[in-house]
């Protein structure tokens, strides 16, 4: 019965990112929701009963592919520069974060849930400059590279985008990538 139960939920969460990812968070809708994961509503709200408890495990499992090894992730055979540009910079992905940060100012669960990945791409990126990852400046530039992703989001012009040189936004924290890091 577990192995249901995880099955069901797994496709509720798979359903739901795929609405958050290609439509926003408006388009989220238990009944929607529902329905994209074959299954009946009073389904869904068994394992969430509120759309903020949807919200929060989608985030989470959001987070949880985003930092499982895979072609193009930090810590793969990619450099890792490539993967923090598709993470910061990819459109869908940012219209994803925003859409969540916009629920997350009265759900502590959301809030939460967003404070532990801005802790993973922290620990994620602190090692590359030989820093930690409660660094103020690999946090001060984590946080630029977000307001960046957000201004290139309003833009238009995808070459600004692919052109952003990292490793010298990274310098204006003082950070430079310590001889040990993968290239």
């Amino acid at each position: 019965m577990a192995m249901v139960e995880k099955s069901a939920r797994q496709r509720i969460l798979d359903a739901a990112l795929k609405i958050l990812r290609k439509e926003g968070v408006s388009a989220l809708t238990q009944t929607r929701v529902a329905a994209a994961a074959g299954l009946r509503q009073s389904h869904l709200t068994y394992y969430f009963p509120r759309k903020t408890d949807l919200l929060a495990a989608t985030l989470e499992a959001s987070h949880a592919q985003a930092h499982k090894p895979k072609r193009g992730s930090i810590g793969s055979d990619v450099d890792p520069v490539d993967a923090v540009r598709a993470l910061m910079f990819e459109r869908n992905r940012m219209r994803f974060f925003l859409s969540v940060v916009a629920q997350a100012s009265d759900q502590s669960d959301i809030r939460a849930t967003l404070a532990a990945h801005a802790r993973g791409v922290a620990e994620q990126l602190a090692p590359l400059f030989g820093r930690t990852a409660d660094d103020p400046d690999i946090i001060a530039f984590i946080d630029m590279l977000r307001g960046m992703g957000l201004r290139l989001l309003l833009e238009s012009d995808d070459k600004r985008r692919a052109a952003v040189d990292i490793d010298a936004l990274a310098a204006r924290f003082g950070l430079r990538r310590s001889p040990e890091a993968r290239l």
